[in-house]
Order: C-alpha cells, then sequence, then structure tokens
C-alpha cells in the first residue's frame, strides 16, 4: 500500500485522477482512496502535516504501507519543475535531521531539504518546503525510513519568487511530474512488502508456538529454524505429523536442526 500526504488540494488534483482515487467521506480531512493507494489533504505546515499522517496511518492500520510527501519546494539553485527527492529533511526551527534511507539508487535528482515555519525565498544548493520535518517525524514512530520519502517538485527560485505561485500553476507542476512521482510511489510500494515478508512469521510458528510452551530464548531459536527451513525447504512443510508426534518442545528444536543439517546444498555457477 501507498500513503501519499500532500499540503494542498491543487497538488491533490493531479494525483487523483492519475490514480484513480475516489472520496472517502465522514473524517475531518480529505482522504481519497483506491484498493492500494491512499491520498490525504494535511493542509499548509509541518504540525498539520504530522497531525494528518498520524490520522492516515490509524485509518489504514498495520497493512504494510509506504510512505511518501509529495509537494511543492523552492530551491536555491535547480529549475522550476525538477522534481527532487529529499536525502536529508531539517527541520529549520529545532535543527531536527531525517535520513530517509535509499535502498538503490535514486530514481530522481535528491536535495537537501529545508522545513521553515513561513514561506522563504530559497538559497544555496537546498529546497525549501512546510510540511516535510513534520511529516518524518511521524512516519518514522511506524515505518522505517527506507519506506519514508519526500518527493518535491521546484515551485520557486532566486529568478521565480514564490509570491508569483497559484493554485493553476501548483496543479500544473505536479501534473508534469506525475510519471516520477509514480515510479518512486511504486518502487516504495514494492520495497514495502518485501520488507514486511522479510519480518513476517515463518509459516508453522504460530501452530507450534500454540502447541508447546517455548521459552523465550526457544522462540527466538524456533524461529530462526523455521526461516530457514522457509529457504531451504519451501515445498516442504514444517509441521509434518512426525514432528507434530513429538512430546517435549526441545525434541522439535532438536528435530527441525537435525533436518535442514541434513539438507544438501547444490552451487551451481
Amino acid at each position: 500500500m501507498l500513503c501519499l500526504v500532500v499540503a494542498l488540494a491543487a497538488e491533490a488534483r493531479p494525483l487523483l485522477d492519475f490514480h484513480r482515487l475516489r472520496g472517502v467521506n465522514g473524517h475531518p480531512y480529505r482522504i481519497c482512496a483506491s484498493a492500494q493507494t491512499n491520498l490525504i489533504v494535511s493542509g499548509i505546515g509541518k504540525v498539520a502535516a504530522a497531525a494528518a499522517t498520524a490520522y492516515l496511518r490509524a485509518l489504514v492500520g498495520d497493512a504494510p504501507t509506504a510512505w511518501l510527501n509529495v509537494g511543492i519546494a523552492g530551491h536555491g539553485s535547480q529549475a522550476v519543475g525538477t522534481a527532487l527527492l529529499a536525502h536529508k529533511v531539517v527541520d529549520a526551527a529545532s535543527g531536527q535531521p531525517f535520513y530517509p534511507t535509499f535502498t538503490a539508487s535514486p530514481l530522481c535528482r535528491t536535495t537537501l531539504l529545508h522545513t521553515v515555519d513561513r514561506a522563504q525565498p530559497p538559497v544555496g544548493d537546498a529546497a525549501y518546503d512546510m510540511e516535510a520535518s513534520g511529516f518524518c517525524a511521524a512516519a518514522q514512530r511506524f515505518a522505517t525510513s527506507e519506506r519514508i520519502h519526500c518527493l518535491k517538485v521546484v515551485s520557486d527560485n532566486p529568478q521565480s519568487p514564490y509570491q508569483a505561485l497559484n493554485a493553476k500553476k501548483i496543479e500544473a507542476l505536479i501534473a508534469a511530474q506525475l510519471n516520477a512521482i509514480a515510479q518512486v510511489g511504486e518502487s516504495l510500494q514494492v520495497l514495502s512488502q518485501q520488507l514486511h515478508a522479510l519480518h513476517a512469521d515463518p509459516p508453522g510458528l504460530a501452530e507450534l508456538t500454540a502447541r508447546w510452551q517455548f521459552t523465550a530464548t526457544q522462540q527466538h531459536q524456533l524461529r530462526g529454524l523455521l526461516v530457514r527451513w522457509q529457504t531451504l525447504l519451501p515445498a516442504a512443510p514444517a509441521v509434518a505429523d512426525d514432528l507434530l508426534a513429538l512430546q517435549r518442545r526441545d525434541e522439535v528444536l532438536v528435530y527441525l536442526k537435525r533436518r535442514l543439517d541434513d539438507v544438501e546444498l547444490l552451487l551451481t555457477p
């Protein structure tokens, strides 16, 4: 699942059509959703972004989810219309940094992103927005840094001041980068599913822990053995009749370890 957090209705409009999102009634925020994508319009500012992110998390629950903050940002040197992923987000008021983690080469250019409390002219080789640090602060409470990213489209720079922006221009800037936004979102969704699978309980764990009262240490050992089993013997169920015929929990661990040690590994070039 992909969760999009945007500040403005103008930023949201192109995304709604592209992802075929429909409005969800009964919430204090504007929320639109499809089977695999949720979008919330937070309003302007880091506090608003943090609150909306937390609200959307409560709504979607524990499903494996990627989080992407999409919006406009000023930049001190990049051209208007450039799509940028943040490799570092800094809250200008507190100095608190956030470091989104890239597990592969970024799909577009990256930038340092300062989150400020008031709109200001951008300077230097950095971007400026008003939401990212609040979004990151909230999202990091329930997702790892690999699944939390900020994608900003440059809306103003020293040659094109932010005072000239309006809703129509903002909508056009986001619309021009829909493919880039979609590519980033899709890659985050795939990564989120992969990470969820790595941390999910291996097959057989719930059944075995319900049948035998393993100690905490034994549960850790059991999980490790079942993960190995899933890798080495994916076609064979670990919980078989001969295992269920055992009487003691320590016999279960010995049985699994012996079966795994007997597996022949063939290395091919």
